[in-house]
């Protein structure tokens, strides 16, 4: 819960997929990817032949997954998986190989590996591919998505001009766990701590203040929130503020 002294949207679409196949048998790589694609409108494959291939492929243009084989020749897919996390450690990797054994799986996922599916040459492996493939990569662009609101959100509560505290409410008094620059320079004596005190005392000298504060408190815990001139304690004494 944030209260804020001063004057005070998200969707999501389909989006289109890319796909890096990694895998040195040119015609299975071939075959896959022709199915992959027919799964959904949304993927598009491209294929590298080696893990070496495939690193250049990444450093030329965005890939939101890549799947990968497990037996080739330089590189073998942990390795390059291992390469990967190097430089994208958030990419969705999934290791799609036809020498499958709990030693490899292990490694995989010792070394990040976001899924590990069996190679086969029947529709449903590529169906169910393509839904690891989908659901992988909602889940990382739905986690860059939350990354970038609280950095969004902590850049404002950093820079803003307004005094902001962060509350959690306890048996219904708001207990600071985090205070803005604005807020100390606003409300804090200098050498004072109010992190872990109840909002309203930091903020209040009288008693009219203090049960107005709480007043405050119980609609906004409750989603009635409106605009409200009050006074308020600061440093350098009352001042009325816009809530």
């Amino acid at each position: 819960m944030l209260l804020s002294a001063g004057n005070g949207g998200y969707c999501s679409v389909p989006e289109a997929i890319a796909v890096l196949h990694v895998d040195d048998d040119p015609d299975f790589a071939e075959f896959a990817a022709s199915l992959l694609e027919r799964q959904d409108d949304r993927l598009t494959v491209v294929r590298a032949d080696s893990a070496s291939d495939g690193q250049a492929l990444l450093a030329e243009r965005p890939v939101d997954c890549v799947v990968s084989d497990y037996d080739m020749p330089r590189l073998n897919g942990i390795e390059f998986l291992q390469a990967i996390r190097e430089q994208y450690p958030d990419l969705p990797f999934i290791l799609f190989t036809g020498k499958g054994s709990e030693e490899i799986a292990s490694e995989a996922i010792s070394a990040g590996v976001t899924d590990y599916l069996q190679k086969g040459s029947d529709v449903e492996r590529y169906e169910l591919l393509a839904n690891r493939v989908m659901n992988a990569v909602a889940q990382n662009r739905a986690q860059q998505r939350a990354l970038e609101t609280t950095q969004r959100y902590e850049t404002l509560f950093t820079h803003t001009t307004n005094a902001i505290a962060s509350v959690e409410l306890r048996n219904g008094a708001p207990i600071i766990q985090s205070v803005n620059p604005a807020f100390e320079a606003t409300f804090v004596p200098p050498g004072a701590e109010v992190v872990g005190r109840n909002l309203a005392r930091v903020i209040t000298a009288t008693d009219a203040q203090r049960e107005q504060a709480e007043r405050i408190t119980r609609r906004a815990e409750t989603g009635d929130v409106t605009t409200t001139e009050v006074t308020r304690q600061t440093v350098d004494g009352p001042r009325t503020f816009q809530l």
